[in-house]
């Protein structure tokens, strides 16, 4: 069972290295990231992008980038169907965003997933390590869904609960985020809460819980009456996966690491493997343990699959 980043860092070299398509690794925060996943053993990368930018961050980064594969491509989108190509093909196992908007890195999945079949619906897992929980804990959809219905979560539950029993959790708690009114009608995100949790005790999205709370006062005090004082709040409340009522929420949300004691590392599970998709302010290390956490899981899922 994973229960912390540490345990995707120490799995990871065990079961590296794993190919990875990397698309744009073209400045030094990611490239140094490359240079050291590939150092402990984690990945062997593809470099895909510009020639140029290539050679000149990894000269700046001290990297022999010689001995890998290269393939030269220019323009966001061309490279970001490429590496997506790769790993739908089964040419890579992970595929990682370097410099490069996260928007043409969904659009690509989101075309490899219809061309699949798959049937599935894109969602990005943020995961929080959080001092005090004995759990990772989970926000989801942080970066595709801008206003998901009840239908859209229900499928962003369904990646969430996948990735959740890859880790080994046979059963993992779910909170419906939500707010609450008391004139004026019932939420739209409300009556979502109230028609995932039927599907959840239905079995719709496989062995799972969602649990009766809508906020965190819920979560961990059990309602508004039980809020006496902050030193009641207690980490094991703490559910699995926090499902946000739209994009902003969870973006916002998940981004309070910057001055929250947490740590965040994100990954958009796909049918065919994960995609490693770190944010524009995240530093090497934190890419190097996004990247640990997407070679884990691919190694998982294809042993699921095989």
């Amino acid at each position: 069972m994973i229960r912390s980043l540490e345990d995707f860092t120490r799995q990871a070299r065990e079961k590296g290295p794993k190919k990875l398509a990397v698309l744009a690794p073209e400045d030094e925060e990611f490239m140094r990231a490359v240079k050291a996943a590939w150092e402990m053993g984690y990945i062997e990368p593809v470099l895909i992008g510009d020639m140029k930018k290539m050679e000149g961050v990894a000269e700046k980064t001290a990297f022999d980038i010689s001995r890998f594969q290269k393939i030269p491509r220019e323009g966001q989108q061309a490279i970001s169907d490429l590496g997506l190509r790769m790993l739908f093909t089964g040419e890579t196992p992970i595929a990682s965003k370097g410099q490069i908007p996260t928007s043409y890195i969904y659009r690509s999945i989101i075309r490899e997933e219809a061309k699949a079949g798959s049937g599935m619906t894109v969602s990005v897992v943020t995961f929080w390590e959080i001092p005090g929980i004995d759990h990772l804990v989970a926000f989801t959809d942080t970066g595709v869904n801008i206003q998901p219905d009840a239908a859209a979560k229900a499928e962003i539950v369904k990646n969430a609960v996948f990735v959740y029993h890859l880790m080994g959790f046979p059963n993992p708690k779910i909170a419906v985020l939500s707010g609450q009114r008391e004139v004026g009608g019932t939420l739209a995100s409300y009556r979502d809460y109230e028609v995932l949790k039927k599907a959840a005790a239905a079995g719709d999205f496989g062995a799972c819980e969602i649990v009766d709370a809508t906020s965190f006062t819920e979560i961990f005090l059990g309602g508004r009456d039980g809020l006496a004082s902050y030193d009641q709040i207690q980490g094991e409340g703490m559910p699995h996966i926090l499902v946000v009522p739209c994009l902003d929420t969870g973006n916002v949300i998940c981004k309070l690491d910057f001055f929250l004691d947490a740590t965040r590392s994100s990954l958009v599970a796909t049918s065919r493997g994960p995609v490693c998709i770190p944010a524009r302010s995240d530093f090497s290390d934190n890419i190097v343990q996004q990247l640990a956490m997407c070679v884990v899981l691919a190694d998982r899922m294809d042993k699921e699959v095989h």
